[in-house]
């Protein structure tokens, strides 16, 4: 089966794809028919090296985490039930690959019959990532929260589950994606290429701060037009310029079990929506990958099995 591995630190242009045997059937495997698997940053980072001091990795490995696909086989441990069902889940030991047995029963979830596996997928290092930061930041109607990285696969889900808890939103984006924020609920928008700190000090003060994209100098501009508030960061583990008044955490927690269920009932109900950039075959892998990182992110790009 192809898959598609990291050999080096060189960065993007360094992956390849190779045909590995398919993975062996033990009692409590479910083996599933990869069908999308999200393009992350993560990857690309790890890619290039940046995460060995937090992620030490021995290469050659498989990139990719979350994955939507069907099950074609199951262990004697395993339910015959899971045969032919729609899943998401994911793969610590790497999901670009055609076939992925996943050994772990809580790691897939069934994809309700009316969402797409496309959609379905947006939900690993997406949803699941916005959700948690909801909830750790404990955001609730009173609180103006400012996101960065606004439109991308992340902050797309941040911003839906921040209107759902009657926050007032402010997001960093590029202009040519302010119409589609504004779509999405968005209640001010700020332009990441201008002055950050002037357009931020005529806007309503943001209590709270969502980073997605570990700028530090947006940190800074950010810091320099509000005094008073809450920073938690997907994306930098640390931020040393705060000062007594601004808190900074780092989070890459779980939503658990059920929060899963829940996103997914929410996608299937159409409390929240899922945007997709773009789909590209795993052949397209590095072009998905740099389009990731040159081009302004509309929602999550996949790549299709």
């Amino acid at each position: 089966m192809k898959v598609i591995q990291q050999v080096s630190f060189a960065g993007i242009d360094a992956i390849r794809d190779v045909e590995i045997p398919d993975p062996k059937l033990s009692p409590m495997t479910a083996l599933v028919e990869t069908a999308y698997v999200p393009v992350l940053p993560w990857d690309v980072m790890t890619e290039k090296g940046d995460l060995q001091n937090m992620r030490p990795v021995q290469l050659p490995l498989v990139i990719g985490y979350g994955f939507s696909g069907v099950v074609s086989k199951v262990g004697a441990l395993r339910s015959s039930n899971l045969i032919g069902q729609r899943v998401i889940g994911a793969n610590p030991a790497g999901a670009m690959q055609e076939r992925i047995a996943s050994n772990l029963p809580p790691l897939l979830f069934k994809v309700p019959d009316n969402v797409r596996l496309r959609d379905a997928a947006t939900l690993i290092g997406g949803a699941d990532a916005a959700l948690m930061a909801v909830n750790t930041m404990q955001v609730s109607s009173g609180d103006t929260v400012l996101v960065t990285g606004a439109s991308g696969g992340v902050g797309t889900y941040l911003i839906q589950l921040l209107k759902m808890v009657g926050a007032h939103v402010e997001a960093l984006a590029s202009p040519p994606n302010f119409d589609f924020l504004k779509k999405l609920g968005v209640d001010d928008l700020v332009d990441y290429s201008a002055d950050v700190t002037t357009q931020l000090a005529n806007l309503p003060h943001a209590n709270k701060v969502i980073d997605t994209v570990g700028r530090l100098d947006l940190l800074e501009a950010i810091i320099a037009a509000t005094r008073h508030f809450d920073l938690l960061s997907l994306s930098t583990t640390t931020f040393p310029e705060h000062t007594q008044d601004q808190t900074f955490q780092f989070a890459n927690g779980s939503i658990g079990l059920n929060g899963y269920k829940r996103l997914l009932n929410w996608l299937s109900d159409g409390t929240l929506q899922a945007h997709v950039q773009t789909i590209l075959p795993v052949e397209q892998i590095k072009q998905a990958q740099h389009q990731l990182v040159e081009e302004h992110s509309h929602g999550r790009i996949l790549i299709k099995f």
